[in-house]
């Protein structure tokens, strides 16, 4: 897999600074060297990093021969992931992406980056059980394990020992690292693991009697402000209270 040419393709893309700016992309050189070097990658990435629009695309644009399966466990996100990354590449680089979910596909003859869920993929496996010319299996959310995606790694594990040229990248934001890297812990499979950190966001502490005056110009939320702030200087029983205070929202005062 050459890096290079994940640095040279970028380019052309139309969400180039988008696509740059995710955690992923810094680890870009790492990813391809461990799918080089090892038949079966362990990638946790914490929500946000990018690692389910981004490591596709490295294996894609890494390898002009490769062709890639992206197994979802859910139709919304197989179709939702595809539309992204064919935007992020932009008309004229998004021929090459395609999905197929029940009842619906798009470009699955013609694509090289395919993503699926667990059932169409299950259903590829009874009717070309070699996967005849797929390079790449990526299981995104592989920690939502169901008998689907169990019965997929069964029949993978059995498969690659019969294909040394299929990788296998197995993805999750709380991914059970032990667990799948004992089941795939024969030397064949060569088993490595790759962490993509996310990303902080600014966050700005207020408290309410910092922000009440503003939210006391809006009718609409002075009642959800409490008793405190809206019986400061009345001298009244509770239902006297009550109709001073709802009744002034109801005329606007």
């Amino acid at each position: 897999m050459d890096v290079e040419k994940i640095n040279s393709s970028i380019d052309r893309h139309a969400l180039k600074d988008t696509r740059k700016k995710l955690p992923a992309w810094e680890l870009r050189d790492e990813v391809c060297k461990k799918v080089t070097d090892s038949r079966v990658v362990l990638l946790s990435g914490e929500t946000g990093c990018g690692k389910s629009t981004q490591v596709p695309q490295f294996l894609l644009d890494a390898n002009p021969n490769a062709r890639i399966l992206v197994a979802q466990p859910r139709q919304i996100a197989a179709k939702s992931l595809a539309m992204r990354v064919k935007s992020e590449r932009g008309r004229g680089n998004d021929s090459d992406v395609g999905f197929h979910v029940p009842y619906e596909r798009r470009n699955q003859n013609m694509a090289r980056l395919t993503f699926c869920t667990t059932s169409m993929l299950r259903k590829k496996l009874f009717s070309d059980p070699e996967l005849k010319g797929v390079t790449h299996i990526v299981f995104d959310e592989v920690h939502e394990r169901d008998k689907l995606a169990d019965f997929s790694l069964i029949f993978i594990r059995d498969l690659m020992r019969r294909r040394p040229d299929m990788r296998l990248i197995l993805m999750s934001a709380t991914l059970q690292l032990d667990t799948f890297a004992n089941y795939f812990s024969d030397d064949v499979f060569k088993t490595s693991k790759v962490h993509i950190p996310g990303r902080t966001y600014p966050v700005t502490q207020l408290h309410l009697d910092e922000i009440v005056k503003t939210l006391w110009k809006i009718p609409g939320l002075r009642k959800w402000l409490g008793p405190g702030i809206l019986s400061a200087g009345l001298m009244m029983d509770e239902k006297e209270w009550k109709r001073t205070i709802f009744g002034s929202e109801r005329t606007g005062g």
